[in-house]
């Protein structure tokens, strides 16, 4: 959906409405300093709170505006343009006449219904200035999603008695995840056409991170290039542990085992001393195969199955694909840790008692089918499943080519 309705960051990944508002959201996305379109200085006191219904996207927000700080509360709508606020037609609609922010990615002229005194944001000028920034560097999962409703959701009453057509259309979401995810690097390595191992092992840092330290583990891979970490193996751990405090780290609550400095530590043991680089020239993907690789990546506890299957079906398969050894995405791939986005979805789609190891979670092509799906349509829609594109395909017995062509 996002490649539908987005636009594209200098020819990779698709910025679309939901990037924007997680930018406008987590103050480690959002640039410090903004001026309104109309030259004030813009200061953040309180984003506001993501709102799951009906209405402007952020509720309550707290800003100070103007050289003297004056304070002001209200309402914050997002949008990829400033056009989209009449082509929604927010100006008639009295829900939003306490928006006092227009967030907009894109500049152009201020639509002539916005609410009496609010002002316009356009971002996307301040995030273009930032180096090294991409859409595909912002987790969208991370961020606050739905509680699932009391009744059953339109998508389960519709697989709930064909467990072949949901296996299906998760494959199929499962696989335009992959090729994505493949077409953005191959796009990467179009650019940087002699960094080969260097993009694989950002990659995988960035893997290595989970969902809260991607950011930062990709960080500490620019910082400590690939090249130093084969030609001086021993001191791997040492610079990267060096690298890490010029970092910004989130830590919540992590257990000491999962803690970034251990899986910084444990990240240098697999490329200086086990070789995890040789991944990036692996060019067969059979079952037995891939169990290799993670049994390769997990052996001695220096990383857990569940995140190296991970690896496989988000790093070295999309690199394989992009360098063109591999046509299309593996039919099985070993399974990932299920994520609570994961589950929600799958909740959604198959109701609160299905049987994961029935449907899914032993097949990481499938995980990855709800992690797109999540993305696509869950994350997109309003809390009940009201107007999601999705329920409607699957109500009208749509079945996998046709859901694969709205994603």
């Amino acid at each position: 959906m996002g490649a539908r309705f987005g636009c594209y960051w200098r020819g990779r990944e698709a910025l679309t409405e939901r990037h924007v508002q997680a930018i406008w959201y987590d103050r480690d996305l959002r640039p410090d300093r903004l001026v309104t379109r109309c030259g004030e200085p813009l200061r953040v006191v309180h984003p506001g709170e993501w709102n799951l219904g009906p209405g402007p996207d952020f509720r309550n927000a707290v800003l100070e505006l103007g050289p003297d700080a004056r304070r002001v509360v209200g309402d914050v709508e997002m949008h990829l343009w400033p056009s989209d606020w009449d082509a929604h037609s927010h100006g008639s609609d009295p829900a939003y006449s306490r928006v006092v922010l227009h967030v907009t990615w894109g500049c152009g002229p201020d639509p002539a219904t916005l609410p009496p005194g609010a002002k316009t944001l356009w971002l996307g000028r301040f995030m273009t200035e930032r180096v090294g920034f991409m859409p595909e560097h912002v987790d969208l999962t991370a961020y606050p999603f739905a509680k699932l409703p009391a009744d059953d959701r339109p998508c389960h009453d519709r697989l709930k008695g064909d467990p072949d057509l949901a296996r299906e259309v998760l494959s199929g979401a499962g696989a335009h995840r992959l090729e994505m995810k493949a077409r953005r690097l191959a796009s990467i390595l179009a650019a940087r056409p002699l960094e080969r191992m260097q993009v694989f092992y950002e990659e995988v840092m960035n893997a290595l991170g989970y969902r809260l330290n991607s950011r930062p583990f990709r960080q500490v891979a620019e910082a400590v290039p690939y090249d130093r970490i084969v030609a001086e193996p021993e001191n791997a751990a040492a610079a990267m542990l060096a690298a890490a405090g010029f970092v910004e780290w989130r830590r919540g609550g992590n257990r000491p085992s999962n803690a970034p400095e251990a899986r910084l530590a444990a990240a240098a043991a697999l490329f200086a001393e086990r070789g995890l680089g040789r991944l990036a020239g692996a060019d067969a993907f059979s079952p037995g195969d891939t169990r290799a690789m993670v049994k390769y990546m997990s052996s001695g506890g220096l990383m857990g199955r569940g995140r190296a299957g991970a690896v496989v079906a988000n790093v070295v398969v999309p690199f394989a694909m992009a360098r063109g050894v591999l046509r299309d995405a593996p039919l099985w791939l070993p399974p990932e840790d299920l994520s609570e986005p994961v589950r929600l979805t799958a909740s959604r789609m198959f109701g609160r008692d299905h049987n994961p190891a029935a449907l899914y979670s032993g097949n990481d092509l499938l995980v990855q089918g709800l992690i797109q799906i999540h993305r696509d349509f869950c994350l997109q829609v309003h809390p009940d499943c009201e107007g999601c594109a999705l329920s409607a395909n699957l109500r009208h017995g749509a079945a996998k080519n046709g859901i694969i062509a709205m994603l």
